[in-house]
């Protein structure tokens, strides 16, 4: 591996793991909500305050998941611009590393060829 490829990843793997664990927390916080929603006992709003008040909650949840889900799709580009970074550096390296094979098949050729013909 190429020293660039290597200092690519040491520079990006934190902030990977760092994307990754705010994705993992921001799933894990959506579940736990919507379990703890399920779980709260249903009970029909008999008058008009009750029923706004259920519907403020209701617009308050929508809110939230709303922010949940920018928040997700924020992460998940923030994720996959490092994998094309990456993926890039990763190209390069395969690109210098062919490069540097013919240069060592042609130096490996030169030098059978020059001991042949000392012989």
């Amino acid at each position: 591996m190429a020293f660039g490829t290597v200092n690519t990843i040491l520079n990006t793997a934190p902030l990977i793991i760092q994307g990754a664990t705010k994705l993992v927390r921001l799933l894990r916080e959506r579940r736990e909500t919507e379990s703890v929603d399920r779980e709260s006992p249903v009970s029909t709003p008999v008058t008009l305050e009750e029923l706004g008040n259920e519907m403020s909650r209701i617009h308050a949840r929508l809110d939230a998941n709303n922010q949940s889900d920018i928040e997700q799709i924020k992460m998940i580009e923030e994720l996959a611009r490092q994998n094309e970074i990456l993926a890039r550096s990763q190209s390069r390296t395969i690109k210098l590393l062919r490069l540097l094979s013919a240069i060592a098949i042609i130096a490996l050729i030169l030098c059978l060829y020059l001991l042949v013909k000392s012989l």
